[in-house]
């Protein structure tokens, strides 16, 4: 079975945050051009676990943060480890791709913070998928796959909440790699967020 080739590692941040929005069960390995390996523990979509060179949460997510080019592959049926990490996936994820330049907080990726509390940090994090954004992203896609973008929103809108897992999805649905970045700059100036 031939390798992936590795790819700049936003793009591996764009499949788990497909994975995540595709609710997947699993273990996505991650192996860095410097041979450096990491693994996302997902369940249910959520990312429960991160390891990097022999680190948890905070430090792992740091060290994993650094890699420039990496190769991912999901195995499915790989043993998920669900110990201890108590933070939002869209805060994970906004850490890795640099949309967060700091985790908020001290001490919460081990576990001190209770789920309570991350589970009301939540909207804040990321705006809920709204009749006014579902229409935003439907307006931004048809410049890039013409009439088939109301077809291609309502098979990702179907259940999804989170703004950022969706417009990673649709993103995917554009064959131009270049045209799929100018879709998620064009998406966050129009909804006036961070870049994607």
């Amino acid at each position: 079975m031939s390798q992936p080739e590795f790819q700049p590692f936003i793009d591996v941040v764009d499949q788990i945050a497909g994975f995540c929005a595709q609710r997947v069960s699993g273990t996505a390995l991650v192996i860095s051009d410097d041979n450096r390996m990491a693994q996302v523990h997902l369940q249910g979509g959520k990312i429960v676990f991160i390891l990097c060179r022999g680190r948890r949460g905070r430090d792992g997510l740091a060290i994993m943060r650094t890699m420039k080019n990496a190769r991912l592959t999901l195995d499915k049926a790989g043993v998920v480890n669900a110990d201890g990490l108590d933070w939002p996936t869209e805060i994970v994820l906004g850490y890795l791709d640099g949309t967060l330049d700091d985790l908020p907080g001290t001490g919460v990726l081990g576990g001190a913070t209770p789920r309570a509390e991350t589970a009301a940090a939540r909207p804040a994090a990321t705006p809920g998928l709204t009749a006014d954004i579902k229409a935003t992203l439907q307006r931004c896609l048809v410049k890039y796959v013409g009439p088939m973008a109301e077809i291609v929103c309502s098979d990702h809108f179907d259940g999804a909440t989170d703004v950022r897992a969706v417009v990673m999805a649709l993103a995917k649905e554009i064959p131009n790699d270049d045209q799929a970045a100018k879709f998620k700059v064009d998406v966050a100036k129009a909804l006036d967020m961070p870049p994607f």
